[in-house]
């Protein structure tokens, strides 16, 4: 799952057509996506794991790997392609997969023994039973093996499934607690600071960081059990954690109350009578105030110019 770092190489996939209309500009990662026998990379379409919507994958020559196809898009952006210029600036990245995520949702779906390309039938992806000749296909970690080599009969195993997912989220964990990414509270304002004052997560944050990288190609009740093998809190009980962690910090933050003759109550509660108490000065009147009693000395009330005579 950690994707591996390797030097890209631009290719433009260009029709003979209209050059600027009809190019892809890519950065493809791998050896394997080197045309040794003359073959080319090929673009098809394949139903992602997670969200059942149609993905745009790359296979390699021969059909040994397969690499997800990710595309960044922005605004106000073109390419420059030979002598034409290319209006439409997207930008496509293809990076390595393991092809089981692709097969297992298949191998989910069927309930009985059954060759594996069998299992990979889709009318609506025709292309899916090409990726059980990818090379690094190894179904035997999520599924049970039947009959002789060129049977290759499979049924799926849900306790073989949760083992092999369990190693890959703590292989995710381990890469991210060596290279050091920030998963805990404020982690993404703290990618943005290269300094070591941020603390590191916990071991239970970087799993919950793994888990969520993993699930981004699994399906939802899938990564529901895969939580409960890892036994990571749910988001309830985080959220209930947070609140009563704040109650207690709230508590010791609030000031002491104060007794009605403005003195703090000491640590044993028990005011010290034997001091004399402070005699407390006399309000002083200020001149405005003086002015306005002098001012009003002598002079009725208004009520009294109603009254009878």
């Amino acid at each position: 799952m950690p994707r591996v770092k390797a030097s890209p190489k631009k290719c433009v996939k260009t029709s003979n057509s209209h050059p600027a209309a009809n190019t892809w500009v890519f950065l493809m990662k791998g050896d394997g996506l080197d045309s040794k026998n003359g073959g080319l990379p090929d673009i098809v379409k394949l139903k992602h794991p997670a969200s059942n919507q149609p993905a745009m994958f790359v296979f390699s020559p021969g059909d040994l790997t397969v690499q997800e196809v990710l595309t960044f898009d922005e605004n106000k952006r073109s390419w420059f392609v030979d002598d034409y210029v290319k209006s439409d600036g997207k930008m496509h990245l293809s990076t390595p997969i393991d092809p089981i995520f692709l097969v297992l949702p298949y191998l989910q779906k069927s309930q009985h023994v059954a060759p594996l390309e069998q299992s990979l039938h889709d009318d609506d992806y025709p292309e899916t039973t090409r990726l059980a000749r990818c090379q690094n296909l190894k179904v035997s970690l999520i599924a049970d093996r039947y009959g002789d080599e060129d049977l290759l009969a499979f049924k799926y195993n849900e306790d073989k499934t949760l083992r092999w997912l369990r190693r890959k989220v703590e292989r995710v964990a381990e890469v991210l607690r060596q290279k050091k990414i920030h998963v805990s509270q404020g982690a993404i304002s703290a990618t943005y600071v290269k300094s070591n004052k941020f603390e590191v997560g916990t071991e239970i944050e970087y799993l919950k960081y793994a888990h969520g990288i993993v699930s981004e190609y699994l399906p939802e009740d899938l990564s529901k059990k895969l939580a409960q093998c890892l036994n990571l809190p749910e988001e309830g009980e985080n959220k209930k954690r947070k609140l009563s962690n704040s109650k207690e910090v709230s508590e010791e933050k609030r000031p002491k109350k104060e007794t009605s003759d403005g003195d703090s109550l000491p640590k044993n509660r028990v005011l010290d009578l034997t001091k004399p108490e402070k005699p407390q000065k006399a309000a002083t009147t200020s001149k405005k105030e003086l002015s306005r009693q002098r001012a009003a000395a002598g002079s009725k009330s208004i009520t009294n110019f109603f009254k009878k005579k």
